[in-house]
């Protein structure tokens, strides 16, 4: 949804648009969110304001699959589908964490520093977590949950926060941890849920520009920069020429 003049309504629009995404990645889906689904015309509405080829099909995707979910829903379907949630955010059955301490700290651990500077813009605006004991600070739903209330409320402070958040805090791993539990997941389902998030985040960062001027800045977790300085490393032997004698030979 590229705007060229935003206004605070335009981010309200984005809140909604993140409400039911965000329920997706808090528990599984049952029967009655399906149904909202159906009822609502969400998938509709995200086609109607999503742009770009690869949001615009992961959103077509991700239409198609809820479409298609047979009415009424059988109970293994269901019991599927929890599965893959389960697999995904509970116990790390696709070996990947919805949490910004694992991926962004060099020993890939629960709570650590990442944690503690989520909490911090958490307080900034009078809000806590329930129990980070249960479900750290930095996990994905109490993310998104803040950048919504950011965006609800619309000044241009706000939406600067917003925009500094999303850099510093969900960009750098929320896109790829989404990546994961696509390639990952059994269900179409759940692998909707995660490319349709990623062009979400997407969009909205770039709306983000025009009204903050704020242009994104891209961040690397600490697994991509490993993995990027290995391709570099690996580009750079290639291209090296081969000198006799510069080298061990047997």
């Amino acid at each position: 949804m590229a705007l060229d003049n935003t206004t605070p309504t335009d981010f309200v629009l984005w809140a909604d648009l993140f409400g039911p995404m965000i329920r997706l990645h808090d528990r599984e889906a049952d029967a009655d969110l399906i149904a909202e689904l159906w009822a609502s015309g969400y998938t509709d509405l995200l086609a109607a304001v999503v742009e770009g080829v690869e949001a615009k099909a992961a959103v077509s995707g991700f239409q198609q699959v809820v479409a298609g979910l047979p009415r009424p829903l059988p109970q293994p379907l269901l019991d599927e589908l929890a599965a893959d949630y389960a697999d995904a955010y509970l116990n790390h059955g696709f070996r990947a964490a919805p949490t910004g301490s694992v991926w962004m700290t060099e020993d890939h651990l629960e709570r650590q520093q990442p944690m503690f500077d989520v909490r911090e813009w958490y307080a900034h605006y009078g809000m806590s977590v329930p129990d980070w004991r249960l479900r750290s600070d930095d996990h994905l739903v109490h993310e998104l949950q803040f950048v919504v209330h950011l965006l609800r409320l619309g000044t241009e402070d706000a939406l600067t926060d917003a925009a500094a958040f999303l850099d510093a805090h969900v960009l750098p791993w929320v896109p790829d941890f989404c990546k994961v539990i696509a390639a990952r997941a059994r269900q179409p389902f759940l692998a909707g849920v995660g490319l349709v998030t990623r062009a979400m985040l997407d969009g909205l960062r770039e709306d983000l520009v025009q009204p903050t001027g704020r242009e994104r800045e891209i961040v690397l977790h600490l697994w991509a920069q490993q993995e990027s300085r290995a391709a570099r490393q690996e580009k750079a032997d290639e291209e090296r020429p081969f000198v006799p004698g510069a080298a061990e030979s047997w």
